[in-house]
């Protein structure tokens, strides 16, 4: 069925419903140019005028352009980085971390306190160190003018000299003597010298499980007791604390008190310490995906070999042994990436005089079946690539006989002449040489 147009619609005087959302823009426009319809040199202006980006608005809204995006991405990543910098900045108003516990042996079983402030885990040597503080709880073991000792306004340094020994050693692992603390100018206030209330006690770690990092344990017992220097006499310690987060690990602190009978059956009080060692949550995700990385990177090395014998040509194949080659030198960085990872070359065990050569987990279900899947996915496409190149050297010789086989192609005389040869009668040349015969 047509439709008919009235004489307005058909001239363009008035558009019809079903073209009028058509913009104005798709159709040419009738009128002159503003700059005029004669052709010549366009003004400096009006080229600035011309190279000058044109956002077309959509819906009427204007889309934003790659310079202003460039700057918002620029601006949230500095914003980002600097809220991440937050947590560097220490608290200020946080208790202190012994100070509870300083508060509560002052008020329950005033004596001697130590506090483990540092401990430092190696597990390639293996060993662990404690940095023990002599705190002194309640006013009549406090040292007069050094109160206030890790946050804690009852607890000090000890008043009395003595001793300590560690795990039953004949020789004191450290003398504590409160004479030689020095008083500040006109007061009565000591000076805490780090050095006079603080020793290193060392210990050597037990590795069996050193094999399961990054889920690996470490355990350590030790046991402590103080003389006191002017007769002897046993000094009950009351409490044996240490820090329960370090860098790399997070540590469990239990004390028990105990005693040791001497010869005459005289006991000499002392306190044991359990010490559990254990990577945080934290240490153990990032080592898992570390170790998923490596294993994803090794199964590219082979994926990339499989892809590389359906292709035909030697440089793609060579391109993917590049790839491979890659993967080899990734991993082991990605290895030396996890946090205090245990080394290649065994643990020392001291109880048995011996190097254990054993090696941990991630190594032998990771870091070696992983090396050597992708050096062999190296060897395979670079054996491949030659197999390649041979095999093109092979039919260069086959195709250029080809060639020479095939006859040149006539000129266009010489296709006349044989097709006008075949046309002419040769019955008289014959009868010409009988006559002569």
């Amino acid at each position: 069925m047509s439709t008919r147009h009235s004489f307005l619609s058909t001239t363009g005087l008035i558009r019809p419903s079903s073209v009028a959302y058509i913009a104005e823009d798709d159709f040419p426009s009738q009128h002159a140019p503003p700059r005029g319809t004669k052709r010549g040199r366009r003004t400096h202006k009006m080229k600035i005028a011309d190279d000058l980006p044109v956002h077309r608005a959509r819906a009427g809204i204007v889309p934003l352009g790659p310079a202003f995006i460039i700057g918002l991405a620029v601006l949230l990543s500095f914003l980002f980085i600097l809220s991440l910098s937050c947590a560097f900045l220490a608290d200020e108003g946080a208790q202190p971390a012994f100070s509870t516990l300083l508060d509560d042996v002052a008020a329950n079983m005033p004596g001697i306190v130590l506090i483990g402030d540092d401990v430092d885990v190696d597990v390639d040597e293996p060993a662990l160190t404690i940095r023990w503080s002599i705190i002194a709880c309640g006013q009549a073991f406090i040292l007069p003018g050094s109160e206030g000792a890790h946050g804690s306004a009852v607890c000090g340094l000890p008043a009395m000299p003595f001793s300590i020994f560690v795990d039953g050693g004949r020789d004191p692992a450290a003398t504590y003597d409160p004479t030689f603390f020095p008083y500040l100018n006109g007061s009565s206030q000591r000076v805490s010298i780090q050095n006079m209330f603080q020793f290193d006690d060392d210990h050597v770690l037990d590795v069996h499980e050193a094999r399961l990092y990054p889920f690996d344990t470490y355990l350590l017992t030790s046991t402590l007791r103080a003389t006191t220097l002017l007769d002897n006499q046993s000094l009950p310690i009351q409490r044996l604390s240490t820090l329960s987060v370090t860098s790399s690990f997070v540590i469990d602190s239990s004390d028990a008190p105990t005693f040791i009978e001497g010869a005459q059956g005289m006991q000499t009080t002392s306190r044991d310490l359990t010490l559990r060692v254990r990577r945080p949550a934290e240490a153990r995700m990032y080592a898992l995906l570390l170790f998923g990385a490596s294993w994803m990177l090794a199964h590219t090395a082979v994926a990339l070999v499989a892809f590389s014998w359906t292709l035909q040509g030697a440089d793609n194949v060579m391109k993917h042994a590049a790839f491979a080659f890659l993967v080899v030198l990734l991993i082991p960085q990605l290895r030396n990436t996890m946090p205090d990872a245990p080394g290649f070359d065994g643990q020392y065990s001291q109880k048995m005089g011996m190097y254990d050569a054993h090696c941990g987990r991630v190594d032998v279900i990771g870091f070696f079946p992983q090396m050597l899947t992708s050096a062999v996915s190296v060897l395979m496409l670079i054996a491949m690539s030659v197999k390649r190149e041979l095999q093109v050297l092979d039919r260069s010789p086959m195709i250029e006989e080809r060639v020479k086989e095939v006859p040149a192609p006539l000129s266009t005389g010489l296709m006349k002449m044989r097709r006008g040869g075949a046309s002419i009668d040769i019955g008289h040349m014959r009868n010409l040489s009988r006559t002569f015969s």
